[in-house]
């Protein structure tokens, strides 16, 4: 058998040579490829730790970044932050100057009332001390000049304001009346009207309130009585949902009255309509 291998293999040497290459040729080709992924392997690690570094510099960039805008943002949040401490410092401040212009406001406008309720109990005293004798030959009485005995313009406006101030509406609308039809060229006219209307705005009766109040304006219009009677007119009219016609008469008190607190009332009033 063996001479037959060896017989056949010398016989045919081209087929045993090739034979032997391809048994050789293949450990060689195996460490070929060994090799080569090796390589591959190290130049992938190299890739890697090249990415990785990139990486980690794009980061630090970005931390300084974000740092950076940390810090203008805080800066600015603080800044805002002062500035609104400022700004409420200045309107308290502001805040507590109006209050006490309101006050004093206050305080004349009760100054001014007592001097006007003493100048009516002046006038009302000297009205019940006062007597008209008749002259002779003559039994006629001087216009608007109480008759002796009987109540004068002042003790009847003072009647009708003591019954307004007690709620006796009605009470207090009959002296008025009776002080208008009694003494019609009196001074106090214009004021027996504006109670007269502040009685039927008590009773809730507006539409005779606002009648009475549109009478004093037109009769009297340079009575210190009417820039508060077309307020109250205005007031009465909003609430009645007649806007336009309120916001009517605001403007004509800002016009007319322009220095008057029913003027700085009335600018209010046109700021909350709109």
């Amino acid at each position: 058998m063996t001479r037959q291998i060896l017989r056949s293999g010398f016989s045919h040497p081209m087929k045993y040579f090739k034979h032997a290459l391809i048994v050789l040729g293949v450990p060689f080709l195996n460490a070929a490829c060994f090799f080569a992924t090796k390589s591959d392997v190290s130049q992938l690690q190299q890739d890697i730790v090249g990415t990785q570094a990139s990486t980690n510099a794009a980061d630090s960039v970005q931390r300084a970044y974000l740092i950076e805008v940390t810090r203008s943002m805080r800066t600015l949040t603080d800044s805002v932050n002062a500035l609104s401490r400022r700004v409420n410092a200045m309107k308290t401040a502001n805040e507590s100057d109006l209050a006490a212009m309101k006050e004093d406001i206050q305080q004349l406008q009760d100054l001014s009332g007592q001097s006007e309720q003493r100048l009516r109990d002046m006038r009302a005293q000297i009205e019940d001390k006062s007597t008209q004798p008749a002259a002779t030959g003559d039994t006629s009485l001087v216009a608007d000049q109480p008759a002796p005995g009987t109540p004068g313009p002042a003790q009847l406006l003072q009647a009708g304001r003591d019954q307004l101030l007690k709620g006796g509406n009605t009470s207090a609308r009959a002296a008025f009346a009776e002080l208008i039809q009694k003494y019609p060229r009196s001074d106090l006219v214009p004021d027996a009207m504006f109670y007269t209307a502040q009685a039927y705005a008590a009773e809730r009766n507006n539409d005779a309130a606002d009648a009475e109040y549109a009478s004093l304006i037109q009769k009297y219009p340079n009575s210190p009585r009417v820039p508060t009677a077309m307020y109250k007119r205005a007031l009465s009219l909003q609430s009645q949902k007649k806007t336009a016609e309120a916001k009517r008469i605001f403007q004509d008190i800002i016009k007319r009255y322009p220095r008057s607190d029913e003027a700085a009332l009335a600018d209010e009033r046109l700021q909350s309509i709109k």
